[in-house]
């Protein structure tokens, strides 16, 4: 008989919001927590393995949940949950039902290798915003990106608003997080050009060649590029015409990116 939750004081619920709120949590058990059924069928298509679902059937019904579970080869432990449980343990107010554990992959950057010769790559520099960096990985998948690497981290890549601003972009992109040094090595060895998103002595982004191996390296929010990043590349930058002098970093990524699939599309 499957195991039923009604009490919001239940210790599954305690750990839902303790992996929801807290990098430390996180980091400590190996876990994160994802919201939704298209977010974890992502998931279990990128092979991320999923200890425990936790169902409401209150909002999704059992038949449909069924049907949907049978798609996948799960070991989990499914536990059906009140809606009052359930609204405690979400962040997002529409996920239909269903939130799952699931295991980190401890992915490295020194174990992967480029498939062509001309990969297309992001360096994501001390990004701060969950919503910035999921919004990227977001830009990532719908633009071919081989590979983006979160060089010298500032936020957690399981933090929840990650994957939600990611819409399951976090699960299709392949993702190295890592220092500068470890991230520049790696460029450098497969010979790809690396350009630095900047405003100094810049050249129009437009007028790079990017049909060649490339990597773009993009800044923090609030402080933009380290000096170590800008005297190992290119500076390229993006016209602004207004009287603002800069782009959230997640526009200014998209824009780039296009401009990678408009000159390999030509």
């Amino acid at each position: 008989m499957m195991k039923h939750i009604s009490s919001v004081q239940n210790q599954s619920v305690k750990k839902i919001i303790e992996l929801q709120s807290k990098a430390k949590a996180r980091k400590e058990s190996n876990c994160f927590t994802v919201e939704g059924l298209r977010e974890l069928q992502l998931a279990f298509m990128a092979d991320y393995e999923a200890t425990h679902i936790y169902w409401c059937p209150d909002i999704l019904t059992d038949l449909t949940f069924k049907k949907w579970i049978s798609k996948f080869n799960l070991n989990s432990i499914i536990i059906s949950v009140s809606i009052e449980v359930y609204n405690k343990m979400v962040i997002r107010s529409s996920t239909e039902g269903v939130i799952g554990i699931l295991k980190q992959k401890n992915i490295k950057l020194e174990d992967w290798q480029p498939k062509n010769n001309c990969p297309f790559l992001l360096v994501l520099e001390s990004i701060e915003k969950p919503g910035n960096l999921g919004a990227i990985l977001r830009t990532a998948d719908a633009s071919g990106v081989d590979a983006v690497i979160v060089s010298d981290p500032h936020t957690d890549i399981y933090n929840p608003n990650v994957i939600r601003s990611s819409v399951g972009g976090f699960f299709s992109v392949l993702t190295f997080v890592c220092e500068n040094k470890q991230t520049k090595d790696f460029l450098k060895n497969f010979k790809i050009n690396i350009y630095a998103a900047s405003l100094q002595k810049s050249i129009k982004h437009t007028d790079g060649d990017f049909t060649k191996a490339t990597a773009f390296v993009m800044g923090s929010e609030a402080k933009g590029l380290s000096a170590f990043w800008l005297k190992e590349s290119t500076a390229i930058k993006i016209p602004m015409l207004g009287h603002v002098d800069s782009l959230n970093v997640s526009v200014a990524t998209a824009i780039l990116a296009y401009e990678v699939v408009r000159q390999r599309k030509s």
